[in-house]
């Protein structure tokens, strides 16, 4: 993707076209592990704002205990390859 030659190029606006250092795009988080973090996170917050609406103090505490549990999902996920640089990313 980069160029290499040894001369830098700049576009019209000061954009550097060829900076080395810029070789790997960023994969911004899409992987199997960060969708099962967000999607866990924000299905125990869904169920506990209608837990809370609906004064079924259960139902929120369990949402929120959901949300909680998706930070070491996601985490354990990472470690097992699922992550942003893991043979599924």
């Amino acid at each position: 993707m980069a160029n290499t030659t040894d001369e830098i190029q700049v576009d019209e606006y000061g954009r550097i076209l060829n900076d080395p250092t810029h070789d790997e795009s960023p994969s911004h988080g899409n992987s199997p592990a960060a969708w099962a973090l967000v999607a866990m996170v924000l299905v125990g917050l869904v169920i506990a704002g209608i837990g809370s609406l609906a004064s079924a103090w259960i139902v929120m505490w369990v949402g929120i205990v959901i949300a909680v549990l998706g930070a070491p999902v996601g985490f354990f996920m990472r470690l097992a390859g699922k992550g942003a640089n893991g043979e599924y990313s």
